[in-house]
């Protein structure tokens, strides 16, 4: 009897500390913070202003090439003459300078977006957001690289060619490249970066009723009027700065 009455205290007594032991484990996963969720919040709040951040970099960019370059994309075909070239090389090598800085802050500028609005729901729309994206880029590049070889044939061989349709044949393809074709992938680009905005309701409805007008505009009158390569710059830096009073608002009302 003496050995079993010991043999059920000491069960009991083992109980007891397991019992407390529990209750200490619980009361410390209690008390000790959510790290992940902190995580996560504090990476949300990051990403919408890196994006702001990139995408008033692009339109400050944007905006200074296109004054350099103005009189380059505006010119008929037609006037452009030895002289003409010479008169504006300066400028379009300094625009040139600049063209791929500002297609790496409009890469940098979606892919923060994509993946700020991607974790909130659309793959599809944020695929296709990303993929015009991409293809503006590259057709920015294109345009880019057209007016470089413009002007470098004009420095190198201008004084042994017969006559002037290389230069013709130049500034016709930059402006089919950047007014028919980019600001077409612009206009999808945009159109599907509002859908993800209502679906994942982020942005103001006025901006997205904005976006979509804009959008459809590029898409129909794409090339019509050279001055609308002002407009998706000006549309950029409206979304940055939206995006950057409503991170201030999340911020301190977190």
């Amino acid at each position: 009897m003496p050995l079993k009455n010991g043999i059920k205290r000491k069960i009991n007594a083992d109980r007891h500390r397991n019992s407390e032991q529990d209750i200490t484990d619980s009361l410390s996963e209690m008390e000790q913070p959510d790290t992940q969720d902190d995580e996560l919040t504090l990476s949300d709040l990051r990403s919408p202003r890196a994006a702001a951040v990139y995408g008033i970099v692009f339109t400050l960019l944007s905006v200074t090439i296109m004054l350099l370059v103005q009189e380059l994309v505006t010119v008929s075909p037609a006037d452009v003459t030895k002289e003409w070239l010479k008169a504006n090389s300066k400028a379009a090598s300094l625009g040139l300078l600049l063209v791929p800085f500002n297609g790496i802050a409009f890469l940098w500028f979606t892919g923060v977006l994509r993946d700020w609005l991607e974790d909130r729901r659309g793959h599809f729309f944020s695929t296709v957001f990303f993929g015009s994206g991409i293809l503006f880029v590259g057709m920015l590049f294109v345009w880019g690289a057209a007016l470089g070889a413009l002007f470098g044939t004009y420095t190198a061989v201008s004084e042994k060619l017969m006559s002037g349709d290389i230069y013709y044949f130049g500034f016709i393809f930059m402006n089919e490249v950047l007014g028919d074709y980019a600001l077409r992938v612009v206009g999808v680009y945009m159109s599907s970066v509002a859908t993800l905005w209502i679906r994942a309701d982020v942005m103001p409805r006025w901006l997205i009723i904005i976006t979509y007008i804009v959008s459809a505009g590029f898409m129909v009158f794409a090339g019509k009027i050279p001055e609308s390569r002002f407009i998706f710059p000006g549309w950029v830096f409206l979304v940055s700065v939206n995006i950057l009073i409503l991170n201030y608002r999340r911020t301190h009302s977190v």
